[in-house]
């Protein structure tokens, strides 16, 4: 929060390795199995329920996680290695462009940081789509780099709402 300068009230990503963490930190919604199986790992966010485990810091006070596999080796690893999910947001100072390198990073974030991993280049340069599936009803919260149209049709057809 002190680094990226982030409201304290705003929510902190988490990043899983596989399904079995994510029920570590979250109640999956019937709504989300399909998500899962047709995007992850990848460029969705689940906003879910959170267990008692994660910590309401994390949850900006809100009683819900926002949950990501990404598909990108380097978090995946740490994840999995450290046994337990990783705080995964952008490294960016709040409300500025999500940086794309880790040069961009340095610049953004200079002597604020203790080390950056460089991963290279961010492939594709969109943030991940985030849908909260706590409600009845799914609901887009940002579009990213899944189309909405996209994750609509999977939710519709797994759940036969339309």
């Amino acid at each position: 929060y002190e680094v990226k300068r982030r409201a304290r009230h705003m929510a902190l990503p988490l990043l899983v390795s596989d399904v079995r963490q994510l029920k570590i930190v979250a109640h999956i919604a019937p709504a989300a199995e399909a998500l899962i199986q047709q995007f992850w790992p990848g460029a969705l966010t689940l906003v879910l329920q959170k267990q008692n485990t994660v910590s309401e810091i994390v949850t900006g006070r809100s009683g819900k996680v926002a949950v990501r596999m990404p598909n990108h080796p380097i978090p995946l690893f740490l994840a999995q290695s450290l046994g337990a999910p990783i705080v995964g947001t952008s490294a960016n100072l709040s409300g500025m462009p999500s940086c794309q390198t880790a040069s961009d990073a340095q610049k953004q974030l200079g002597n604020e940081i203790d080390m950056i991993v460089d991963g290279g280049a961010c492939p594709g340069g969109l943030e991940s789509t985030i849908v909260d599936v706590t409600e009845e009803v799914l609901k887009v919260v940002r579009e990213g780099a899944i189309e909405s149209k996209s994750i609509l049709e999977v939710y519709t057809a797994a759940s036969g709402h339309s």
